[in-house]
């Protein structure tokens, strides 16, 4: 009896310390309303006025916008814009960032999206004590028509990721060139990306200059009109595309840390050795807007169109056929066996068989067992558990093979442990919390410590003890005077 008193005494006392939470694992803090700040000024968006008729067509019957245009001359210069989020109340320095980059195939979607899920994803983060942010990176995609036909080009469709993949790195950038004010460590920015987004986080990492991207891109330009007061007449100035780093600070690095891609693809496989950067993956086997394994997004436009339009609007969206030619992408299932061959650590989340088609956030099965299985939770769980991994350096190094939980939980280790246990250094991590308990569990020590920072256990009277230290493991500790 006695035995299952000290357990319980034990337990009760763990739970106790548990309630303090572990940070980028558990919900610690509450987020308010972001900042909005602007990465980068005077950025060639492309003008409204040269919508496409079919995106005139759709705002004028209130459908879901989707930004096709009919000429990508146009240009309106802008500033490039994100929403910070940051944990309220956190007081720690040197914090993991996460950016996050919305879904929608480049024509859809925006930095406060729902139903892609950027807010949910920012928001919940920014609740575990990383730095969010979401970017309103660039959209919309040239499209022609002929009567009821809407088609858009390969060319074109590679030119508006790669306008996007520069507003990414120029975000990246900014979270770099801002550490300071935003602690943030610069060695720990990692991008949650969904669909498009998860595409625009790949290439990120993997495309890294212009030499990266298919040549074919540069030979169009973008124009702005500009007033001449001398002439008194407009004149048309050339944009050319630029370089990865064309806008936003200048003298840091934009390549993320580590990159959560959800369902994505990459546009070359030859890309794919140029970084060793951890990356988590997941993707279902029947999507029909990124491939899986090797192929075109949206090969089912029309069904994907058919999607996003109200059931009263359906008529008129039967009566059109929209065609989509994208380059060659390579999917989750492509880049997982790349980096399986060459020794990159990566995760898979990989549910096949269950027919899961695109963004499948709200998908549920029944498994074998009879239980129901929430893919929403699944994917959001072992993404943000990733995350976790990176923030505290529990993730190999780059180029290592995966590691046994037991060497990962030594090599993350937040202490190192004195000679006889009678003491122990915080080697990484602020203000981390401790407790010690004795076998009856009454708690004998307890406080917070920095790294550099070492705590006594000589005090304690010779025995058997229980350490926990936030985040981590128990361990037990025999103290011998």
């Amino acid at each position: 009896m006695k035995v299952k008193l000290y357990v319980a005494a034990l337990l009760c006392s763990v739970y106790a310390f548990a309630a303090d939470g572990v940070r980028y694992k558990d919900r610690l803090f509450e987020t308010g309303l972001p900042t909005t700040v602007t990465v980068a000024d005077s950025v060639p968006f492309l003008d409204k006025m040269f919508y496409n008729e079919l995106t005139s067509m759709m705002d004028m019957f209130n459908i879901r916008p989707m930004f096709y245009m009919y000429s990508e001359e146009g240009v309106s210069l802008k500033p490039l814009q994100m929403d910070i989020y940051e944990p309220e109340g956190d007081d720690a320095k040197n914090r993991a960032a996460v950016l996050v980059c919305h879904g929608g195939a480049f024509v859809a979607g925006t930095k406060t999206s729902f139903d892609q899920k950027a807010v949910a994803y920012v928001d919940s983060l920014a609740a575990r004590g990383f730095v969010t942010a979401s970017l309103e990176y660039r959209l919309g995609v040239l499209m022609s028509n002929q009567k009821q036909t809407f088609v858009i080009d390969s060319v074109d469709f590679a030119r508006t990721v790669y306008k996007s993949a520069q507003d990414v790195n120029a975000a990246i950038r900014y979270l770099r060139a801002n550490a300071k004010s935003l602690r943030i460590d610069t060695n720990k920015i990692y991008i949650l990306g969904n669909s498009a987004g998860a595409l625009l986080g790949l290439e990120n990492i993997y495309a890294l200059g212009e030499k990266d991207f298919p040549s074919y891109l540069y030979d169009g330009a973008q124009y702005i009109k500009e007033f001449s007061d001398e002439q008194s007449a407009y004149v048309y100035d050339t944009i050319p595309l630029g370089g990865l780093d064309r806008y936003g600070p200048k003298g840091v690095g934009g390549v993320a840390n580590g990159v959560v891609a959800l369902w994505g693809a990459v546009h070359d496989p030859a890309i794919l050795k140029n970084s060793k950067v951890p990356v988590f993956l997941a993707h279902g086997d029947s999507d029909y807007v990124m491939p899986y394994k090797v192929g075109y997004a949206m090969e089912q436009a029309d069904k994907m169109l058919a999607d996003n339009v109200p059931e009263k609007y359906s008529t008129i969206a039967s009566a059109i056929h929209l065609e989509v030619h994208t380059p060659t992408l390579y999917g989750s299932y492509f880049i997982d066996s790349v980096l399986t061959k060459n020794k990159v650590y990566h995760e898979f989340y990989n549910p096949v068989g269950y027919g899961l088609k695109h963004e499948f956030y709200d998908a549920t099965r029944t498994g074998k067992d009879g239980k129901e299985i929430v893919f929403a939770d699944s994917v959001q769980n072992k993404a943000f558990d990733f995350l976790y991994r990176l923030a505290i350096d529990s993730i190999p190094e780059a180029g290592e093979l995966p590691i046994s939980p037991l060497v990962a939980m030594a090599k993350s280790s937040k202490i190192s442990m004195g000679e006889g246990n009678l003491s122990f250094t915080v080697v990484r991590g602020e203000n981390v919390a401790y407790a010690v308990f004795d076998l009856k569990g009454k708690r004998v020590l307890s406080g917070r410590a920095s790294k550099g920072e070492t705590i006594l256990l000589s005090n304690a009277n010779s025995g058997v003890y229980f350490l926990h230290v936030q985040g981590e493991n128990p361990r037990r500790v025999l103290i011998r005077k």
